[in-house]
This record gives C-alpha cells, sequence and structure tokens, in this order.
C-alpha cells in the first residue's frame, strides 16, 4: 500500500481506511487537509509527467486549498501544458465539470490562466496542429460566472445543460462555441443552444441604446421582457402564436441577455425569477370575435394581440386586445 501511495498525486488524496475503519495516513495527509495544504507527493514535475490531467487537477485543488510554488516550478508546468491537447475529452470534460463546481471557482480559473492551461483546454490532437493557439479566457473578472452559478443552477438542470455548455461561452466568447462543442463532446440539445446564444450574441449592436440604468426594478424586469420578444419575433419570424407555446424556452432568452447587457446592469433584477406574464385572452375569446375564421389566421391573430399587449407593457386587458383587433 505505501508503494501505491507514493504513485498519487497530492498528500490529500493519500489516505486509505483498513477493514476496522482505522484511518491509514503514510504522508501526514490529514494534517495538510487540516491546514488546507495543497502538497504534491514526490517530485512535482515526474508526477505531472505521469499524467498532465494532473495539472489540471492542481488549478481544481487550488480552489480550496493554500500552495507554495514558486516562479520557477510555474515556468516547469507552463512548459508542459501544451501535452494536455492528448488527453480524452471525457477526461477533461469530467475534470472541467467539477472545477466548475468548486465553490471558489475563480481562484481554479485564475490558476489556469497563471498556468497558460486557458490557452490549451479547447484543443485536443486531432485539431491542435490545425489552428493556432488562441488568447484564452476572454474575461478575467469571474462574477458573472459566480452569478450563474448561484442564480440559475436549477434553471440549467431544468432545461437538461450543464455548466460547461452554460459558462464555457462567457469564458472563451461566442468564436470559439465549435471548439467548445469539440472539446466537451456536447450534446444536440446543448448544441442547438450554444448555436442560439451566438444567433442572439450577432444582434447584440441592434440593442446597444437599451437604457436600465434608472429604472426601478420591475420596469427593468418589463424592459427585459419586451426585449426577449423583440428577439423571439427576429429569430424565428415565421412562427406565429403565443410565446409559451414556442420551442425556445424563456430561460434561454434569460442565458442570451448576460451576453448582452454588462453584469452590473442586471445582477440586482432577479433575472432568473422572471416569468412571463399569462396572456389574458385564450382561443375561444379570439373565435368568437370573428364570425368566419381558419387555423392559420387564429394563429396570426394571437400573434397581433400579444404583439399589442407586450408593447403595452402586458397591461391591456382582455376588452382593449379584443377592440385593438376589431380595428387591424
Amino acid at each position: 500500500m505505501s508503494e501505491d501511495v507514493k504513485r498519487r498525486d497530492f498528500t490529500i488524496n493519500s489516505l486509505y481506511l483498513d477493514t476496522q475503519g482505522n484511518l491509514i495516513d503514510f504522508l501526514n495527509g490529514k494534517n495538510d487537509i487540516n491546514k488546507r495544504n495543497l502538497t504534491f507527493i514526490g517530485n512535482p514535475i515526474k508526477r505531472i509527467e505521469e499524467d498532465y490531467l494532473r495539472i489540471i487537477r492542481f488549478c481544481r485543488f487550488s480552489g480550496n486549498f493554500y500552495h507554495n510554488i514558486s516562479d520557477n516550478f510555474i515556468k516547469e508546468i507552463v512548459s508542459r501544458v501544451p501535452n494536455i491537447v492528448n488527453l480524452s475529452n471525457m477526461r477533461i470534460r469530467k475534470e472541467i465539470e467539477k472545477i466548475l463546481l468548486v465553490k471558489n471557482c475563480h481562484k481554479c480559473l485564475q490558476m489556469m490562466t497563471k498556468l497558460s492551461l486557458d490557452k490549451y483546454i479547447l484543443m485536443n490532437k486531432n485539431n491542435y496542429i490545425k489552428l493556432n493557439i488562441h488568447d484564452g479566457f476572454v474575461i478575467d473578472n469571474y462574477k458573472i460566472i459566480d452569478f450563474i452559478k448561484l442564480n440559475a443552477t436549477t434553471v440549467i438542470q431544468n432545461e437538461k445543460l450543464d455548466l460547461i455548455s452554460v459558462l464555457m461561452i462567457h469564458l472563451y466568447g461566442e468564436s470559439n462555441i465549435e471548439m467548445i462543442i469539440d472539446r466537451f463532446d456536447l450534446n444536440k440539445r446543448k448544441i442547438k443552444f450554444l448555436h442560439f446564444l451566438r444567433q442572439i450574441i450577432n444582434l447584440k449592436n441592434n440593442f446597444k441604446n437599451i437604457f436600465l440604468d434608472k429604472l426601478e426594478v420591475r420596469e427593468k424586469q418589463i424592459k427585459l421582457l419586451q426585449l426577449i420578444w423583440k428577439l423571439r419575433c427576429i429569430i424565428t419570424p415565421k412562427k406565429l402564436g403565443l410565446f409559451e407555446k414556442d420551442r425556445i424556452p424563456l430561460s434561454w432568452y434569460k442565458f442570451a441577455l448576460l451576453h448582452l447587457f454588462s453584469f452590473e446592469k442586471i445582477k440586482d433584477i432577479d433575472l432568473f425569477q422572471i416569468k412571463w406574464p399569462i396572456f389574458p385572452l385564450d382561443k375561444e375569446d379570439i373565435v368568437k370575435s370573428k364570425k368566419s375564421i381558419t387555423n392559420n389566421q387564429i394563429e396570426k391573430l394571437f400573434f397581433q394581440a400579444e404583439d399589442f399587449w407586450v408593447n403595452n407593457n402586458f397591461k391591456s386587458s382582455p376588452k382593449e386586445i379584443l377592440n385593438f383587433l376589431e380595428k387591424s
């Protein structure tokens, strides 16, 4: 067992229990856990060269443990970082998933940039030769990462997404979406989500003049819901009928808004708690207002009615909406 311990990466991972439940600690790992010290077992570079995934693991544990590494040691690691391109997508994905779950995730990400790891994560042995080394993370303030983890974890789970598909685009930008998809082997739903985000981000310049600063919280929420409606009308111009019946859920638009506005502008509006207001009319109300009408015409009228209602700050009464339809 003592020989097996020596092949492990960190002292904090070197603890065993015997069949009676007694702790076996050859390398004083328990003390390092208590003191939150991150210490390699033996020669750090040798440990890393045995498995280059340990560079990423070092970044993960550095989020919650203290470490004492010299500038020279950093240079030694940086020189070996390109070797991670040979690691399988599955191993990379699992380790990055763990990093994103760390409470002090921002510390892990900072260490990744310090070791130039962020410049190589998206590369694998299939695309390494074809691609130029990119600049790594496009952000250095990770507040948006913490915000999403704190406020949208349940939404992410309900939408069958994951932290990788939601957060990597913030770290690497929309220009690297295809590399994100490839490196993390994302499924069809997550790919559709990222392509949707890119479509919205490409519309960013259309909405630069939307000011939220001096509005009350509820006014901001209404403005953002109206913006979501406008985005929906742009990207699905042939889609008619009620918004709530769309295949693209409201929550996807909420994630998209995080790319259209600075974090500071929308951090205090309970973005992921906002619900689409209940439309005050149903199919029968519109049918009654028309003597003869087809299903396609009903869908078009629903769209016109909801558009009127949205642009009236969701305050139009059923009577006001029906009067609008009579005149249109």
